[in-house]
């Protein structure tokens, strides 16, 4: 978004049609068209895509942002925002990587302790 904002400087609906991609734009646009009022089109996405606690706002702050400042404020929201998400990523993995061990465990455990008690 931030290239397209940048270079191209387009008004928010020619954006999300350049950008069609990805589910969670899907979820903003109706088939080809933009409708009318992309910001609850935008809330209604955040609400229904899976998001982790933390990721909502970001997602909500950013759909609000969008369209109220020049292209530098905007771009700097993105840039902002990228940044949050990013270190969001990162926890979640960590914490992934720490659970998927501690599951791991629990179930050669549990494995072990029902071979010794049918034994």
């Amino acid at each position: 978004m931030a290239v397209q904002i940048r270079y191209r400087a387009l008004p928010l609906g020619e954006l999300f049609s350049e950008l069609q991609g990805g589910e969670f734009l899907q979820l903003i646009m109706n088939n080809e068209q933009l409708t009318m009022n992309w910001r609850e089109k935008w809330a209604e996405a955040v609400d229904s895509f899976p998001t982790l606690k933390g990721e909502r706002e970001i997602l909500l702050s950013i759909g609000n942002s969008l369209g109220n400042s020049d292209s530098a404020g905007q771009i700097a929201m993105l840039e902002l925002n990228k940044e949050l998400l990013s270190a969001r990523l990162v926890e979640a993995s960590d914490a992934a990587s720490r659970k998927g061990a501690m599951y791991r465990s629990v179930g050669v455990l549990s494995g072990l302790g029902l071979a010794i008690i049918v034994v």
